[in-house]
């Protein structure tokens, strides 16, 4: 007969004890450890696990620290690109306030109205402005021929000082020493050199542009040809006394398409007066001259395109033409 157990003795010095475990409890016993073995399996793939878990976790905070840091300094630039950009703006409109208020005043001088137009436009019309009075006062004779000197006579009828008769005196005489320079008024062309002991001596007339004309008379000198062209402010002639002439001066003369002008508004015209020629000389189509070179200028700057003809409401440089009432 088969015992359902077995017996295990354990011999000491306090003696021999015996100990019966039978099958069933083996069984149990080896269903324990296997059941602890397989716990422990568990614990140890659990705490792998979570090592892994927590070595993935200490980089991925590493990494986002890392970003976070990176984030940190990219929106630091940003803001210490928008601080620039911010400045810049403030600069530009500081810049652009300045620019208007200076512009105010020019466009006041000019008389330009500014109503509705932005700043872009009130500069073009503006620097068109400019540009054409520039151009009028570098064409059209202004200023006075000779540095010295003083006005001895006036444009209009006077009694001859030589044929003691009363008769047009078509321009103004400056007493002046002989030999004292001439400059030509404005940019053109020497039409005449003529040399004589009569009538009006060694002569001089220069041709400008839009019709207009000077002539010198008296002269000692030539200092240009007929059919040089000069510029304002160049040497042309000396003053004598040659010809029909009581004394040492200058005999000067503008005209338009021959037609004798009162030179001395033309000498007393200048920039800062522009507009005061408008009303001494009527007789002048001061609007459509203006407006021409205005146009030209605007074209060849390529200001705008195209351009319609500038109209004599829109004109700053014919206000006080406009207002003759033709």
């Amino acid at each position: 007969m088969e015992s359902n157990s077995f017996t295990i003795t354990v011999s000491g010095i306090d003696g021999t004890k015996f100990f019966n475990l039978s099958f069933r409890m083996i069984k149990g016993i080896k269903l324990l450890l296997l059941l602890f073995t397989l716990v422990f399996c568990t614990l140890i793939a659990l705490l792998s696990i979570f090592v892994d878990d927590a070595s993935d976790s200490k980089r991925e905070k590493k990494e986002a620290v890392s970003k976070a840091y990176s984030l940190e300094k990219q929106l630091l630039r940003s803001h210490e690109f928008q601080s620039d950009l911010e400045n810049n703006l403030s600069q530009k409109q500081q810049d652009i306030a300045y620019i208007s208020e200076k512009l105010k005043g020019i466009e006041s001088a000019l008389d330009l109205s500014n109503d509705a137009l932005d700043l872009k436009q009130r500069l073009n019309n503006a620097g068109l402005s400019v540009a054409a009075r520039h151009q009028i006062m570098q064409l059209i004779p202004n200023g006075r021929p000779v540095k010295q000197g003083y006005l001895s006579s006036h444009y209009g009828k006077r009694l001859h000082p030589v044929k003691k008769i009363r008769a047009i005196h078509h321009g103004i005489d400056y007493a002046v020493n002989v030999g004292t320079p001439i400059y030509a008024p404005a940019d053109g062309v020497v039409a005449v050199t003529r040399k004589s002991n009569k009538g009006s001596g060694n002569f001089l007339r220069v041709s400008h542009s839009f019709g207009f004309s000077s002539s010198y008379s008296h002269l000692k000198a030539f200092k240009v040809s007929r059919g040089d062209y000069v510029k304002k402010g160049d040497l042309i002639g000396l003053s004598g006394n040659t010809g029909l002439s009581t004394g040492s001066h200058l005999h000067y003369e503008i005209r338009l398409v021959g037609r004798s002008l009162n030179p001395l508004p033309f000498v007393q015209w200048e920039m800062n007066n522009f507009d005061s020629i408008f009303e001494s000389n009527k007789d002048v189509k001061w609007d459509y001259l203006v407006n021409k070179i205005e146009n030209q200028i605007a074209i060849a700057l390529k200001l705008s395109s195209p351009m319609e003809p500038i109209s004599k409401e829109n004109s700053s440089l014919l206000v006080t033409s406009i207002s003759m009432g033709k």
